[in-house]
């Protein structure tokens, strides 16, 4: 083997090691907020306990902060899928494990599509979730509208 093969073979297995730049920088909010936390804290008990306290109380606040940004993020973007047009199948729920909901991933023509229970086809096409006919057509049925969720769509394809 020659050597560039050797060195490739190694740093491809290599383990990445450190923090990426949003985990430093969650790292530092949530020591900046303990700290702050602490010092609230005793300057308002005035004990030990109030170190203790107002650290607990400091990371408790990051850990809201970042569950609040997710919600927002989700409700920005639309990560999940809707409710089928009869109503009885549904999208993703909180579970772990639960990726799809009642949404089944098959593929015909080439082409994936996710098959609820009641045998409807669908396809998501960035913000539209359109129903797929049985002549492979599709028609616009739902839209993802910012903060107001999955709501009919009327548009145009």
């Amino acid at each position: 083997m020659n050597m560039s093969h050797k060195l490739r073979q190694r740093f491809r297995h290599r383990v990445a090691r450190g923090m990426t730049l949003i985990e430093i920088l969650t790292f530092i909010a949530l020591v900046v907020c303990a700290i702050s936390g602490a010092k609230l804290g005793h300057r308002i008990m005035g004990s030990w306990y109030g170190w203790l306290l107002g650290g607990i109380l400091g990371v408790i606040i990051v850990f809201v902060c970042i569950c609040a940004l997710g919600l927002v993020m989700h409700l920005w973007s639309g990560t999940g899928l809707p409710k089928c047009r009869n109503g009885c199948c549904r999208g993703p729920g909180l579970r772990f494990g639960d990726y799809f909901g009642d949404y089944d991933i098959q593929e015909s023509g080439g082409e994936f599509y996710r098959m609820c229970k009641c045998g409807d086809r669908y396809q998501r096409r960035g913000k539209r979730f359109v129903l797929i006919n049985e002549d492979g057509t599709e028609t616009p049925y739902l839209i993802w509208r910012r903060f107001k969720g999955w709501s009919p769509d009327e548009g145009q394809k």
